[in-house]
């Protein structure tokens, strides 16, 4: 549904992009995680066409995406990161305006609005940062896309929307829609995307299914030693990925790499244990 293949942007003599490939699947949740300034902005605003790359490919529904192929967009719903709305104008107002505009006749904003609990009436210069965002939100959807390319779609929604938000898109999986979306939330990630694709330093670092990426999910361990390890000696095993240390207790986070591990502390005199698995957000961290 989604290709990028070898994208490369600069800016004078800072590389934003470096050579970016991931795919997104028909009918899935894509996300794109990384820090702000990570490339996540740059990528999908070149996959739209308002900002050119230097090189590379870009593939929606198998259309190369380049200036002149106008028609794309036409499948294509966006949110920017740094939506900005007519404010003078209502919410209503608004949405009626960008429909006659691609003469769409839809009314499905008016549930969308009950929904995100939107006051239709308001001037949007009138509301909050949250209620601003629930209008970038309902912008996106009410149009009913093929595909939706969110960036940062739950930035400034209290808990209770970013939940409304997370059944809005599932219900849109649900219906065949593609949603790639992008956010530096682990959580939000871990909540919501089949695949994750992470992006540091304008750099893909990986790409891969949740399913996989739980695969690879670390344990966590706590140890209750009678005399506990050197510092030394755990910094220096590449299993353990990360530790911490309380009195006698040591908490550690460790790779699938069990055996080597119960090697490691078979050599200490151990009073207590206990075990279990980390959360998705924790195995993202460690790409970090």
């Amino acid at each position: 549904m989604i290709k990028v293949k070898n994208l490369i942007k600069t800016y004078g003599n800072f590389t934003a992009l470096d050579k970016i490939n991931f795919e997104v699947e028909k009918s899935t949740i894509h996300g794109l995680l990384g820090e702000n300034g990570a490339g996540k902005t740059t990528t999908m605003r070149c996959l739209l066409g308002l900002t050119y790359a230097d090189s590379g490919e870009m593939y929606i529904s198998n259309d190369l995406v380049s200036r002149k192929n106008h028609n794309i967009r036409e499948k294509v719903s966006y949110l920017a990161g740094d939506f900005r709305p007519y404010e003078n104008f209502t919410a209503q107002s608004y949405f009626n305006y960008i429909l006659s505009i691609e003469n769409n006749l839809s009314k499905k904003y008016l549930d969308l609005a009950e929904r995100f609990k939107l006051d239709l009436k308001k001037k949007i210069k009138e509301l909050s940062k949250g209620n601003k965002q629930k209008v970038g939100i309902i912008q996106a959807f009410m149009k009913d896309p093929e595909i939706l390319i969110l960036d940062e779609p739950t930035s400034g929604l209290d808990p209770n929307y970013q939940k409304v938000f997370r059944d809005l898109i599932f219900e849109e999986k649900s219906q065949g829609k593609t949603i790639l979306l992008s956010s530096h939330d682990l959580l939000e990630i871990s909540n919501c995307c089949d695949f994750v694709t992470i992006i540091k330093d304008g750099r893909v670092i990986a790409s891969q299914s949740k399913s996989q990426i739980e695969k690879k999910s670390l344990r966590l361990i706590k140890v209750k030693f009678k005399i506990p390890p050197s510092k030394e000696k755990i910094d220096s095993l590449d299993f353990i990925k990360s530790y911490e240390s309380h009195d006698d207790q040591i908490s550690f986070m460790i790779s699938n790499d069990v055996n080597s591990f119960i090697k490691f502390i078979a050599s200490y005199e151990i009073i207590d244990m206990e075990s279990e698995n980390s959360n998705l957000s924790d195995t993202l961290m460690e790409y970090f």
